[in-house]
């Protein structure tokens, strides 16, 4: 049963009188600090009254908070606190947690579990926020925190999950690694405004993680290399002017991808016009080189959306950046089939070249009649239908075969059966490529 200590310590004695009645205490104009074993024995306690909670504003905590594998059935909530070592919270359950406005050396809670919110907004953290394989039932809140340790990981998530709502907005900024590699997050992971620097390590990696609508509008481009890999959103908001400089998309997959400019607390995010051009500069950003499926996938997200010229178009970078990698026959055949019917994405072009090789046939004959063959067979001499003929293969007009050219429209006709088949041939393997992709 939970028992109404008295000390000698007029603050604790206070505290102990509020934590019963769940009040605040204000130690904002007190000189003296709370030792964090005070407040430990407080949670840990059980048999607590049903309107108990822990509500401390301003204070000094002193010593480690140890609720190491603890049961903390009240509400915890600390306010504009300065804590001199870092709270240890692994394999703790607690209700719920808030630290607004604190200063950390750090937070170990791996392994923990918090039911409701887990609040580290307006926090100053000089050290290792760790939340791997916590579990946190309702939203974790990082707006406004700052998180410093440069070089090396400023929060580690591995395997966190939280059903609500992870936020980390309105200048949060992070010098380190923010690591959320399998991460499985219920609703946003929503970075609106926030300001990531790690200079020449990862400043984001979500490798892996899981969740519904993530929201890349940073304040700034960020100073680091940002991983998606392996990444399922049903959606992606993101800025072209924040986009990071390295960006790892292989296996990341998304129904729908929008751009919005960043605001703060309670303005809208209007919508930014992004060409398709902007968008495969984005892919451009990997640092792994070419990899088809991030191609495949922002194609997908344009025809889902009915955008199906742009999604043609990011097919078609997508042959055009694998050809780099082929050895020298592969990249002519691509060249070729690149300019004749741009891979079967621009089929158009190959009624192009045949308009140009058919006029080239027609005024040649024109210029330099070619003679009959047979005389009194041969059809009425049309230089147009003659170059047709020889272009198109397989269809037979009469004039091939009845005139037979002669000195240099020799080479022209044997130009325009060839052009004809090699027009024909790539028609067709473009098409089956397109139908097959």
């Amino acid at each position: 049963m939970w028992r109404r200590a008295s000390g000698r310590d007029p603050v604790e004695r206070r505290l102990r009188e509020a934590f019963g009645r769940g009040v605040e205490v204000d130690l904002t104009d007190v000189a003296g600090p709370v030792r964090a074993e005070v407040l430990a024995d407080l949670l840990a306690e059980p048999g607590s009254p049903s309107r108990a909670a822990l509500r401390l504003r301003g204070a000094r905590v002193v010593g480690r908070l140890d609720l190491r594998n603890v049961s903390v059935g009240v509400p915890v909530r600390f306010e504009g606190c300065e804590f001199d070592d870092v709270p240890e919270l692994t394999e703790a359950v607690l209700v719920n947690l808030v630290l607004r406005g604190c200063v950390l050396p750090g937070l170990s809670a791996r392994l923990a579990e918090v039911r409701g919110d887990l609040t580290l907004a307006g926090c100053e953290v000089g050290g290792l926020v760790d939340l791997r394989d916590a579990r946190i039932g309702g939203n974790l809140d990082l707006d406004g925190a700052t998180l410093r340790r440069p070089g090396g990981v400023a929060l580690d998530g591995d395997r966190l999950a939280v059903t609500g709502n992870l936020t980390a907005r309105y200048g949060c900024t992070v010098h380190g690694e923010l690591l959320l590699v399998h991460a499985r997050i219920g609703s946003q992971l929503n970075l609106t405004g926030a300001w990531l620097r790690n200079p020449g390590g990862f400043v984001l990696n979500l490798g892996g993680a899981q969740v519904r609508s993530l929201w890349l509008t940073f304040a700034e481009r960020p100073e680091g290399r940002v991983r998606l890999s392996g990444v399922q959103a049903e959606s992606i908001f993101d800025y072209p002017a924040s986009w990071p400089p390295e960006l790892d998309l292989i296996g990341c997959t998304y129904k729908l991808l929008i751009a919005r400019e960043p605001g703060g607390p309670g303005e809208p995010l209007p919508l930014v016009p992004v060409s398709v051009r902007q968008r495969l500069d984005w892919l451009r950003r990997s640092p792994e080189g070419y990899v088809p499926q991030p191609y495949e996938q922002l194609a997908e997200a344009y025809r889902r959306g009915g955008q199906e010229v742009e999604a043609r178009r990011v097919l078609l970078e997508r042959q055009r950046r694998r050809r780099a990698t082929l050895r020298l026959p592969g990249r002519i055949l691509g060249h070729l089939l690149d300019g004749l019917v741009g891979y079967g994405y621009r089929t158009w072009l190959a009624g192009i070249w045949l308009v140009g090789f058919w006029v080239l046939g027609a005024v040649s004959f024109a210029l330099d009649p070619s003679v009959p063959r047979n005389p009194a067979e041969a059809p009425t001499r049309n230089p147009v239908l003659q170059a047709l003929d020889l272009l198109l293969p397989i269809v037979n007009l009469g004039h091939d075969n009845a005139w037979k050219p002669s000195g240099a429209t020799e080479y022209v006709a044997a130009l325009l059966v060839l052009a004809g088949w090699v027009l024909t041939t790539a028609v067709v393997a473009g098409l089956t490529r397109t139908l097959n992709r």
